[in-house]
């Protein structure tokens, strides 16, 4: 067991004689962060470089509103919690995750949950690669389509009914519809090469139907921010009864949130990368 003290009946530790290797000095690193929030394609990035400043950013989830006004105060809210003078190498943005403007800045690229709210991929993965320096890597994690229909794809059959269809004129799909495959694929064709790619079936289990009723009513704004307030709930209901359908079918369960869950790390086509 490395540190502490020995395991009793052992002798003590015995410091080496020879001197210790000093290990070589290693240039600091840049990385770039998205993170996101339920959507919304203008989404805060997180930027730091070198060492980190000791703390975790982190925003409360009741600063946090669906309106760009909310993100930028939220973004205000983590400036001054980790101000410049505090943490110099880290700061945060607002910027829109299909046009990031940077050029060949950082070592690491981190999306956490956040990608699959924006079906622009290719857009965002041109940013991405921009953004890499030649050995820099790309660690993503987002939600790909699984042969199960989901949740988002529910709603999208019910905005299309009749009775919804009025209130949803010109209304763009706001959730990306790949395969974990397919949005690899997507990277490869855009100079960015599959380091890895793993995906593993989730499921969250909520147990009462307004624990459930929370969790959708708080994930399909893309959708409900259309309807008046007065049918809002009804909107939210109707696709909690169409899904509960299909897990029931599939798994006999009532008040599950199933998804697929995707981790791909990418590189620069041609860059010289190593995973540690």
């Amino acid at each position: 067991m490395p540190g502490g003290s020995p395991p009793a009946g052992h002798p003590p530790y015995r410091r080496p004689t020879r001197a210790r290797r000093t290990p070589p000095r290693r240039t600091p690193h840049t990385a770039f962060a998205l993170l996101g929030l339920l959507a919304l394609l203008h989404l805060p990035t997180l930027r730091h470089r070198g060492d980190q400043c000791g703390k975790t950013a982190s925003i409360p989830r009741e600063t946090i509103r669906e309106s760009a006004g909310e993100i930028k105060r939220a973004t205000t809210y983590a400036q001054r919690q980790f101000p410049g003078d505090q943490c110099p190498n880290l700061s945060f943005e607002v910027a829109d995750a299909r046009h990031l403007g940077f050029e060949a800045r950082f070592d690491l690229v981190v999306s956490f949950n956040a990608l699959h709210w924006v079906p622009q991929a290719a857009d965002a993965l041109r940013g991405i690669r921009r953004a890499l320096k030649p050995e820099g890597l790309a660690r993503l994690r987002l939600v790909t389509r699984a042969a199960l229909t989901s949740l988002e794809e529910v709603a999208e059959e019910v905005r299309r009914e009749p009775h919804w269809s009025g209130a949803f004129a010109g209304f763009k799909d706001p959730y990306l519809r790949l395969s974990a495959e397919e949005y690899a694929a997507l990277a490869e064709s855009l100079g960015l090469k599959r380091v890895s790619l793993s995906s593993e079936s989730k499921r969250w289990d909520f147990q009462t139907e307004e624990a459930f009723f929370g969790f959708c009513n708080a994930g399909f704004g893309a959708w409900t921010h259309r309807l008046p307030e007065a049918r809002r709930r009804a909107f939210v209901e109707e696709s909690m009864r169409r899904y509960r359908a299909v897990i029931d079918g599939a798994f006999g369960e009532r008040f599950v949130f199933h998804f697929m869950q995707t981790d791909v790390v990418l590189a620069l086509t041609g860059g010289e990368t190593s995973v540690d």
